[in-house]
C-alpha cells in the first residue's frame, strides 16, 4: 500500500473547520432574555465521537479551547534534555488506535506515547529530537501522539515546564499535558506553549497550539503534529503541519481535534433539563424551550450506554440564562402627611413602561392610565406599570390632618440630681400622632413618646405630628438648682483634753438640722461642737432651694489614759497604760519613744512618764525616781579617810543581797551583805592583801546576779 497516499486520503476526507465544542455535552452558550421577549430555546451537543471505535479518526481545525480549569499540577519529572517521562497512570481507560490504556509516557519534545518497551520509547529514557520523516513513518514514534513534536529544552535557565493535570469530574474527565513556555534547544530565546487533551469517555484527542516559533538553525526547524498507530502505516496530520519548518504566533492559535469514527454508534442519548437551584425538570430532548422570570441555571444531563464497553454514562453541562429586567422600578418617594386639603400630585413615571394603572386602597381608579395622579383624600395609591411579562409597583400612603394642640405646662424648678417628668397634652389628640422632645432646640434621640424623664437645665419643647405630618409644639422651661457639696470630712478621733468641731463646708443653706446618735439637736448653725469622751454618729441635713443634702461623721473622743509608773531597783521603770487608743508608745523624754514600757539602766535620778497612744495623745506624769547601784570602780586602804573601803553605794536598799568578792585566782577572799554596815577594807584574815584587781558577784533575793571588777590601790 502507498502509506502517503492513503494518509492524504484520509486527510482530505475528513478535514474541515469548525466552532471548538470544549466540553463533551455542551449546553450552549449562556443568554440573556428580558421583560418583552424572555422565550428562548436551549439545545445540547454531544462530542459526535462517542460511543465510535477508535480505529478511524476525523480530524478538523477548530477554535482553541479556553485553558481547562485545573485543582492542581502534577510535574512529569522532566528537568533535562531529550527524555521520557516515568510512567504516567491515565485516571480512566483511554483507547487509541482501537486499544485500551491506561498509561502513558510524555516525551521532552513535544509527544505523547502509549507505548512504553519500544526502542527509544521507554520511561526515562532518551527521546531523539534529529528527524526528517513526515507522517505516517516507522522512523518517527509509533502509537503516539506528535503535539507538536520538535526540539525543545526545559534544561535551561528559566526553560519552561512540562506538567500535567486532571480536569473535570467523571465521566468527563479531561487529562491534560502542558508544555508552558518551553525553551528552543539552541535558540533558547524562542519559545512553545502547547498542550494535549484527552477527553474520557469520548476519546477525542486536542492539540493545541498557543505559540511555536522556529529555530530553523536547529534540525532543519523540523516538527510536525499528528498521531500515528502501533504499526507505523496510519497517520493522521493536519494539513501544512507535516514534518518540517512551519510556525504558529500567539495571535493566530490553533486547535486540531482527532475524533474516532469507525463504526459510529446510534446512541440514544436520553437528555433531561433542570432548574439547577430547584432541581425541578424544566424539559427533555436535546432542545428545550424555557421562559424565566428571573437569572436562573439550567443544567441538562444526558444519560447513555456506550456500545463498547457496555457503561452506562451520565454527561453534564450548565448554561446561564440571564434575565434582563428591563423594566425600571417606579418610585412614588415616601409617604406624605400634610396638614391641608390641597391636591398632591403623584408622578409614577418608570423607564420602559408600556401601560399604567392607578389605585386607591388596593382599587382601580377608572381611568387613571396616566404616569401621573393627583389626589385630594387620605388614602393608599398605587401605581402598577407592566412591559410584557414584567410588572412592578409601589404605593404611598397620603394623609391629611389638622395641627396638633399642645400644652407642657409652666415652667418651673428643680433640685439637681432628681428628675422630673414632663408630660404633654394633645387637646385634638386622635390616637395616631407620633412625638419627637428637643432640648434647647435639638432632638432628643429616643424621646419620641407623650412623656419625658428630665435631670438638666433647659426649654425643653414637645413636637406632635399627626399622620398627615402636621406638627404642633409646647415649650417649658426647668431649671435645675445645684445640689449643694456637703463634705462634713473624714471621721475623727479626738484626744480627751480636746474637742470635736464638726463644720458644714457648705455656709450659704436656708435651714440646718443636726442628729447625735440619731436624735435631733436644738443646734441650727453651721457649726457643732462635742467635748465629751464617747462615740457619736453626727449627721447635717440642709436644705437650700429645692435641694436637700446631707451628710454624716462618727466622731469618738477618746477616754483618758491612767498611767502607772513602777520603779524597779536597779535602774529599771515599768510604765503601764490604759483607756485612750492603744498600741502605746513610750517616752522618759516626750521626744524619743519606744513601743516597749520597760526601761532599763537607768542612772539614778527623776523620770518624766510619757505615753502616746495610737491617736497621737500625748500624757505626761510627774518625774519619777529611779534608784540604781553604784560599783565603785577602785579604793585605796591608805587610812587617808578618802576611799579607804569598798561597798556597793544604794544597796542598803537591798540588805538581802549577798556579794562575794574574788581574787585572781576565783577564792572567795570577803563575804558580806548589801546593807549600810558592811564593806571590805582590803584585808583578809586581818591581813593587808596586795594592790590588784579583784572580782565580785552580787546576787539578789530572785536570783538575778550582777558582776564586775574593781582595783585596789595602796
Amino acid at each position: 500500500m502507498n502509506y502517503k497516499y492513503f494518509f492524504s486520503y484520509i486527510f482530505l476526507l475528513f478535514f474541515f473547520y469548525s466552532q471548538a465544542q470544549c466540553e463533551q455535552l455542551y449546553a450552549g452558550d449562556d443568554v440573556t432574555v428580558n421583560c418583552s421577549n424572555n422565550v428562548t430555546t436551549l439545545t445540547a451537543e454531544v462530542f459526535p465521537g462517542i460511543g465510535a471505535a477508535t480505529d478511524t479518526y476525523d480530524m478538523q481545525m477548530a477554535t482553541p479551547c479556553p485553558l481547562p480549569p485545573s485543582g492542581g499540577y502534577s510535574p512529569t519529572g522532566i528537568t533535562v534534555d531529550d527524555v521520557w517521562s516515568p510512567i504516567i497512570n491515565l485516571p480512566f481507560t483511554f483507547y487509541f488506535f482501537g486499544q485500551p490504556y491506561t498509561q502513558i509516557i510524555i516525551g521532552a519534545n513535544g509527544v505523547v506515547s502509549f507505548s512504553t518497551n519500544l526502542p527509544n520509547q521507554t520511561p526515562t529514557g532518551f527521546c531523539p529530537w534529529s528527524f526528517s520523516a513526515s507522517l505516517p513513518s516507522t522512523a518517527l514514534f509509533k502509537n503516539t501522539i506528535f503535539g507538536a513534536y520538535h526540539d525543545v529544552d526545559v534544561s535551561v535557565p528559566n526553560g519552561g515546564t512540562i506538567e500535567y493535570y486532571i480536569s473535570g469530574a467523571y465521566p468527563q474527565r479531561k487529562f491534560v499535558i502542558s508544555y508552558e513556555n518551553v525553551a528552543h534547544y539552541q535558540c533558547n530565546n524562542l519559545r512553545t506553549t502547547q498542550r494535549v487533551v484527552l477527553y474520557e469517555t469520548s476519546n477525542v484527542i486536542d492539540v493545541q497550539i498557543d505559540r511555536k516559533d522556529t529555530c530553523s538553525s536547529w534540525n532543519q526547524g523540523n516538527a510536525v503534529i499528528g498521531i500515528q498507530n502501533l504499526a507505523g502505516d496510519v497517520a493522521y496530520v493536519p494539513p501544512g503541519r507535516n514534518t518540517g519548518p512551519w510556525s504558529v504566533p500567539a495571535a493566530q492559535p490553533e486547535l486540531w481535534r482527532f475524533t474516532p469514527n469507525h463504526n459510529p454508534a446510534n446512541i440514544n442519548f436520553t437528555y433531561t433539563w433542570y432548574d439547577d437551584t430547584t432541581n425541578t425538570v424544566v424539559g427533555t430532548g436535546p432542545s428545550v424551550t424555557v421562559a424565566p422570570t428571573a437569572t436562573t441555571d439550567y443544567r441538562v444531563e444526558a444519560e447513555f450506554d456506550d456500545p463498547n464497553n457496555g457503561q452506562h454514562y451520565t454527561l453534564v453541562d450548565m448554561v446561564t440564562v440571564f434575565f434582563d429586567d428591563d423594566l425600571g422600578q417606579p418610585d412614588l418617594g415616601p409617604d406624605i402627611q400634610q396638614c391641608a386639603n390641597t391636591p398632591i400630585s403623584l408622578d409614577g413615571t418608570t423607564t420602559n413602561a408600556l401601560t399604567y394603572q392607578w389605585q386607591k386602597d388596593g382599587v382601580d381608579i377608572p381611568g387613571a392610565t396616566t404616569p401621573t395622579y393627583d389626589v385630594t383624600q387620605t388614602g393608599t395609591y398605587t401605581v402598577i406599570v407592566t412591559n410584557g411579562v414584567c410588572e412592578k409597583s409601589d404605593d404611598i400612603f397620603v394623609e391629611m390632618e389638622e395641627v396638633p394642640i399642645v400644652d407642657v405646662g409652666n415652667d418651673f424648678h428643680e433640685c439637681e440630681g432628681n428628675t422630673a417628668t414632663l408630660t404633654a397634652t394633645v387637646a385634638n389628640a386622635s390616637g395616631n400622632e407620633t412625638y419627637q422632645w428637643q432640648k434647647d432646640g435639638v432632638d432628643i434621640p429616643g424621646a419620641t413618646t407623650i412623656d419625658l424623664d428630665v435631670s438638666e437645665t433647659g426649654i425643653y419643647t414637645i413636637n406632635v405630628t399627626n399622620t398627615l405630618g402636621c406638627v404642633g409644639s409646647d415649650d417649658v422651661e426647668v431649671v435645675f438648682d445645684e445640689m449643694p457639696d456637703l463634705e462634713l470630712g473624714e471621721d475623727m478621733v479626738i484626744c480627751p483634753y480636746d474637742f470635736a468641731t464638726i463644720v458644714s463646708n457648705v455656709t450659704d443653706a436656708d435651714t440646718y438640722t443636726w442628729e447625735i446618735n440619731g436624735q435631733v439637736s436644738s443646734n441650727t448653725t453651721d457649726t457643732f461642737i462635742i467635748d465629751i469622751p464617747g462615740d457619736y454618729d453626727v449627721t447635717l441635713t440642709l436644705v437650700r432651694g429645692t435641694c436637700t443634702a446631707s451628710d454624716s461623721i462618727h466622731v469618738t473622743i477618746l477616754d483618758p489614759v491612767t498611767i502607772q509608773a513602777t520603779p524597779i531597783l536597779y535602774g529599771e521603770l515599768d510604765i503601764e497604760a490604759q483607756g485612750g487608743l492603744p498600741p502605746y508608745q513610750y517616752s522618759l523624754d516626750g521626744v524619743n519613744y519606744d513601743e516597749s514600757g520597760h526601761f532599763s539602766n537607768l542612772p539614778n535620778g527623776d523620770y518624766p512618764v510619757y505615753v502616746k497612744d495610737a491617736n497621737g495623745c500625748v500624757y505626761e506624769l510627774p518625774p519619777v525616781h529611779v534608784i540604781n547601784l553604784i560599783f565603785p570602780q577602785f579604793f585605796t586602804p591608805n587610812g587617808d579617810g578618802y576611799n579607804d573601803v569598798w561597798r556597793v553605794e544604794n544597796a542598803e536598799n537591798t540588805p538581802d543581797a549577798q556579794i562575794n568578792i574574788y581574787n585572781r585566782y576565783g577564792k572567795v577572799i570577803k563575804r558580806m551583805h548589801t546593807n549600810a554596815y558592811e564593806f571590805w577594807d582590803g584585808t583578809y584574815n586581818g591581813k593587808p592583801l596586795m594592790a590588784t584587781d579583784y572580782w565580785f558577784i552580787l546576787t539578789l533575793p530572785d536570783g538575778k546576779t550582777y558582776k564586775g571588777h574593781f582595783a585596789m590601790k595602796r
